[in-house]
């Protein structure tokens, strides 16, 4: 049986393409989440936010590589996946007011070694095929849609982090604030946060 050479080249084409990729990926057992639900049994959710993240390990070499980290335009929050922030209802961190959708996190360091919480929306995200570790986030091709300021206190922990560990908590005497708390080795960076309660007014009169 004869093959034409064009139909012959273009199965060598495809053949030498799909040995070329890789494929990776499979089930993430060390996927965590930290959740916040603000609710009434008359309301319902009045706000909700969950931080979804797959923590790295800790390396004593990482200390050495703050300062290189110093003018970056990006640098990955976690491993595998994207970190992801959801909300269903606008919240303020470190004063930023962040509306209701579903973001992809990462950080920035400034020249100054001030930190910054990264917030890319992750429909447009998804449309520009990004993943966290995409060239064009550390280029600063693709900028983020909101910078959240982060305050660093370094050596402030007394036990090290050995998995970074990321979590949103609500003040017990006044749910509508709470604290994000990112901690790794011995350092954490944390920003106040405010829950900005849906329906509220109705939830009082009721």
């Amino acid at each position: 049986m004869r093959i034409p050479i064009l139909a012959f080249l273009g199965l060598t084409l495809t053949s030498t393409t799909l040995r070329a990729q890789q494929v990776g990926g499979g089930p993430d057992p060390e996927r965590r989440s930290s959740t916040v639900y603000i609710a009434t049994e008359t309301t319902g959710p009045l706000a909700a936010v969950s931080i979804s993240y797959t923590g790295p390990t800790w390396r004593d070499g990482y200390d050495a590589m703050l300062k290189q980290l110093q003018g970056s335009n990006y640098t990955r929050l976690g491993n595998g996946w994207w970190t992801t922030l959801d909300s269903i209802g606008a919240l303020e961190i470190g004063g930023t007011r962040i509306e209701a959708g579903s973001y992809y996190l990462g950080l920035a360091v400034a020249a100054d070694g001030t930190f910054s919480l990264l917030l890319f929306d992750s429909k447009a995200a998804m449309k520009a095929r990004c993943l966290p570790g995409t060239t064009a986030l550390y280029t600063g091709e693709v900028k983020a849609d909101v910078r959240v300021p982060m305050s660093l206190a370094k050596d402030s922990l007394p036990e090290a982090a050995a998995k970074m560990q990321i979590e949103i908590t609500t003040d017990s005497k006044q749910p509508t604030n709470g604290k994000l708390s990112i901690r790794w080795g011995k350092h954490e960076l944390s920003a106040p946060v405010q829950f900005h309660l849906a329906n509220a007014k109705n939830a009082e009169k009721k």
